[in-house]
C-alpha cells in the first residue's frame, strides 16, 4: 500500500520500511554494486535505479530531476526517514573549451536543485572506478579520465570489466575504503580545497559517505554475511 493511501477494512498493513534511493549515471556498474547492499534483513528499503547518459557526459541536472521525479512518484521524504541520493562522475572532457568551468558551472546547477530538493549527490572525480581503487591503495595522483584509473585499478583486479561484477573481491576491504577516501579528502583540503568539492578537485569521491550512510543505517542480523557492519561503527563520528 503506498503511503497516504486510505487502508481498506480486513486490509493487511504492511510495515513500511525508511527508502534510501540511489539514482546512479551508470546502468550497469554502479547498480551492480549498491545492488549488494539490499537485504531482507535490514530494516531500510534500498532501492537502486540506474540511468543512461546520452552523449557519455555526466548529465547532473538529469540526474537530480530524475531523482526528483522517482521521489515524487514513490512519496519518498526525509520526514519518513527516507534518503535520496545521486551518484555521478566528474567525467571532464578536456576537449572541450573550458572544460574544467564549464563542468563546475553545471554541477552548481545541480547542487542548487538537489539542496532544494533534500537530495544528497556523491561525485567520483574522474570517475565511479576511483572508489574501488581507494578499496587498494591511498593516491592523491591525477587522474585524467577513466582509462587512467584503469591503468591503476587492474593493477589489483586485472580481469576488472566495467559491466562486471566486483564487489566479492571489494567488500572485504571497505572499511579501508572509507578511510583512505577521507585521508585523500583531508589531503584536499589542506591544499586549501572548500567542500564541496568542484571538478577542479581531482581526485576524490564523496561514495565513501554514502556507504556510511548506508551500513549505519541497516540493522543486519548475521554480521557474518557483511563483516563490514561490525566495525563501522567505529569509523563514523
Amino acid at each position: 500500500m503506498a503511503r497516504g493511501q486510505i487502508e481498506k477494512r480486513g486490509q493487511r498493513r504492511r510495515k513500511l520500511k525508511p527508502v534510501i534511493l540511489i539514482v546512479t549515471e551508470g546502468s550497469q556498474t554502479e547498480p551492480k554494486y549498491f545492488e549488494h547492499y539490499r537485504s531482507r534483513q535490514t530494516n531500510i528499503d534500498i532501492r537502486v535505479v540506474g540511468s543512461r547518459t546520452k552523449g557519455g557526459e555526466t548529465d547532473y541536472l538529469g540526474l537530480i530531476r530524475k531523482a526528483v521525479e522517482y521521489q515524487s512518484k514513490n512519496q519518498i521524504s526525509a520526514s519518513n526517514g527516507d534518503a535520496v541520493w545521486v551518484v555521478a562522475d566528474g567525467d571532464v572532457n578536456y576537449n572541450n573549451p573550458d572544460p574544467i568551468a564549464a563542468k563546475d558551472n553545471l554541477l552548481s546547477r545541480a547542487r542548487k536543485l538537489a539542496d532544494a530538493k533534500g537530495i544528497h549527490i556523491a561525485i567520483s572525480n574522474p570517475c565511479f572506478e576511483f572508489w574501488y581503487l581507494l578499496h587498494f591503495q591511498y593516491t592523491t595522483k591525477f587522474f585524467k579520465d577513466y582509462p587512467a584509473v584503469m591503468t591503476a585499478l587492474t593493477a589489483y583486479l586485472p580481469d576488472y570489466e566495467k559491466a562486471g561484477d566486483v564487489y566479492a573481491q571489494l567488500s572485504e576491504h571497505t572499511t579501508d575504503a572509507i578511510q583512505i577516501a577521507k585521508r585523500v579528502e583531508q589531503y584536499h583540503i589542506q591544499n586549501d580545497c572548500n567542500k564541496p568539492f568542484g571538478i577542479a578537485v581531482n581526485p576524490f569521491t564523496d561514495i565513501y559517505q554514502l556507504i556510511e550512510s548506508l551500513l549505519v543505517r541497516m540493522a543486519i542480523q548475521n554480521f557474518s554475511k557483511n563483516p563490514v557492519i561490525s566495525t563501522v561503527s567505529g569509523l563514523v563520528g
